[in-house]
């Protein structure tokens, strides 16, 4: 049965709010990100008809929340990646309470874990050099679509380019996004420039996430960017004006038919 969009939400503001906890345990950073910090600073909480939440973390804090969230999160949530489940096909990381479900029919035939899930985006540091950071840009862009063949191949309408894309071998796209991760990795935290690989891949100034602000989301105060404002307006234009009625809806009615159980 389809589930109301409140117990959607409610749902996933548990697993954020569990991972809330490891982080403030561990000193782990992170903000929120897309809608959810958009509905943090337009609404204090989820947007209304939003159906997801979404947080960013450096690359190097992921790797500690790697480590940690396993034995620290309690066994309903599963910290799950591509290299932690070797059909997952995007360069980030979820979260999933692994007794629900949220699958698009179309990926069903996917072996991976599909529970209810909160996204979490790295954000990797990227070049200060403005030839240089293009190149490390295509190459992740490339390094990214080869990695979501494995998914797409359920999909209609795909290119030639995508097909023969769906041919390379399992093994060969992880090495291509590691290798590509690596190579990111070598610029460290310093580096004035980050790449985000959400809202279509972009690239913005480390500045905007230099500090941190609470801002109030549901029940309590969640971190954000200082740079919120300027952060929302590359992704969103004029993120106060209000949505027209046609596009207040949530990711299921893009992706297509959705199986629920919460």
């Amino acid at each position: 049965m389809q589930p109301q969009i409140r117990e959607i939400q409610e749902t996933e503001y548990k697993i954020l709010c569990e991972l809330d906890r490891v982080c403030r345990k561990y000193d782990i950073p992170y903000y929120l990100s897309q809608g959810t910090l958009l509905g943090a600073v337009k609404y204090k909480g989820f947007i209304p008809w939003d159906d997801d939440v979404d947080v960013m973390i450096t690359a190097s804090a992921m790797k500690r929340l790697d480590e940690v969230f396993p034995g620290e999160a309690g066994q309903e949530y599963l910290l799950t990646n591509y290299r932690v489940e070797r059909h997952m096909a995007l360069s980030w990381s979820k979260i999933r309470l692994v007794n629900t479900l949220s699958r698009p029919r179309l990926y069903r035939e996917i072996p991976v874990n599909w529970g209810v899930c909160i996204d979490i985006f790295p954000i990797h540091p990227i070049s200060n050099w403005g030839w240089l950071r293009r190149i490390e840009e295509f190459l992740f862009r490339c390094a990214n679509k080869l990695l979501m063949a494995e998914w797409t191949k359920y999909e209609d309408g795909r290119s030639a380019f995508e097909r023969l894309l769906e041919k390379t071998p399992l093994g060969l796209r992880h090495a291509v996004i590691r290798a590509v991760e690596a190579l990111l990795a070598l610029h460290g935290d310093n580096s004035r420039w980050v790449l985000l690989p959400c809202k279509g891949i972009k690239v913005v100034k480390r500045s905007l996430f230099e500090n941190v602000t609470m801002l109030r989301f549901e029940n309590q105060d969640f971190p954000a960017p200082s740079g919120y404002h300027e952060y929302l307006t590359l992704n969103y234009g004029d993120y106060e004006k209000p949505l027209p009625p046609e596009e207040q809806h949530g990711h299921d009615e893009r992706i297509g038919e959705i199986e629920w159980r919460l």
